[in-house]
């Protein structure tokens, strides 16, 4: 990602930028209505979370959240997704305990581990995602769809719009001179609205909070439990392979007394030699995305954070009326 992406004000580089980033616009405009011309219309209803940045914003903690709380109001969620980083040899691809990450994905996979009684169904074509729940898993009365905000070629019946609320919408410009797939006018047309993160910034966009709460840390090979204290007194290494690594590294900070940071590429496949800083005994901290990637060559002291994801309860009272109650 480009810095002058998120100046205050329009870099030199995004100036000139600029013509590139109106071609954009006006070819993913183009893009939208040729898919919407011949999007597939589930007769289950179809919830779709994204964004319109690109980067982390936390689009997939949303996802669970919304799978939970429909899970408890007595629904039958199941998720779809792209597979971003995952290859099958055979679509539609559904998510179980034999499935290795590197055939369906980080994000699912991390998903059926905090989700393992929803359905995830990963196919690069989406509509045939949810033809093969509409067949083979008749009991579900929800798909949500993990990204996809900009995949018109599924008609939505509920869109969720995640922003980051630190990062905003950057300097408000399509790619390549900023960060946005879609103009900030898009955000007119979704359902609502999440912001992850800052609460001050909610009003700006109309929209509802979500904190992404620490709870603990977990280790990769024992699996034990110990509590965000534990780490106080020690220096650690803080492994981050997310759209935004800085989100992570400034959550740690709280509960360590010394970071060493070390960013990898969004969905990075991570190898042993990737952690040749470890020397065994300072503590190797990263987010449970990247841990899924590492259990099978963890060490005795590779740790991650678990987080939860806690959103306004507006958000969902809403989502529920407009969807199953209308």
């Amino acid at each position: 990602m480009l810095s002058c992406w998120y100046q205050s004000k329009k870099s030199f580089l995004s100036v000139i930028l600029w013509p590139a980033s109106v071609v954009f616009q006006f070819l993913a405009k183009l893009r939208c209505w040729y898919q919407k011309k011949y999007a597939y219309r589930s007769k289950l209803p179809v919830i779709v979370v994204g964004n319109i940045s690109v980067g982390g914003t936390g689009k997939t903690p949303v996802v669970e959240a919304v799978c939970s709380y429909l899970q408890k109001k007595g629904y039958h969620p199941a998720i779809i997704s792209r597979g971003y980083g995952g290859k099958s040899d055979h679509y539609p691809l559904e998510v179980n305990n034999t499935i290795l990450i590197n055939e369906c994905g980080d994000e699912p996979y991390m998903l059926k581990n905090r989700l393992p009684s929803i359905p995830i169904v990963i196919d690069p074509n989406r509509t045939n995602a949810i033809k093969y729940i509409e067949k083979e898993l008749p009991y579900i009365d929800a798909i949500i769809s993990d990204d996809g905000l900009q995949h018109y070629r599924i008609a939505r019946d509920f869109e969720i719009a995640v922003i980051d609320g630190k990062r905003g919408l950057g300097n408000g410009l399509c790619l390549p001179a900023g960060p946005l797939r879609e103009p900030p006018q898009r955000l007119n047309t979704v359902n609502a609205i999440i912001v992850n993160g800052d609460a001050m910034v909610v009003n700006q966009y109309k929209g509802f909070t979500m904190q992404l709460t620490a709870t603990n840390f977990v280790n990769l090979k024992s699996a034990a439990i110990v509590d965000l204290s534990y780490f106080s007194s020690n220096k650690v290494h803080a492994v981050a392979g997310i759209g935004n690594p800085e989100r992570f590294f400034n959550t740690l900070s709280a509960f360590v007394s010394g970071i060493n940071k070390h960013s990898f590429a969004d969905h990075y496949a991570y190898m042993p030699k990737d952690f040749a800083f470890d020397d065994g005994v300072t503590p190797v901290i990263m987010t449970q995305k990247d841990a899924v990637k590492c259990n099978a060559f963890a060490k005795d002291n590779w740790w991650y954070l678990n987080v939860e994801p806690d959103i306004d309860a507006k958000f969902f009272h809403l989502l529920e009326r407009a969807v199953f109650l209308s």
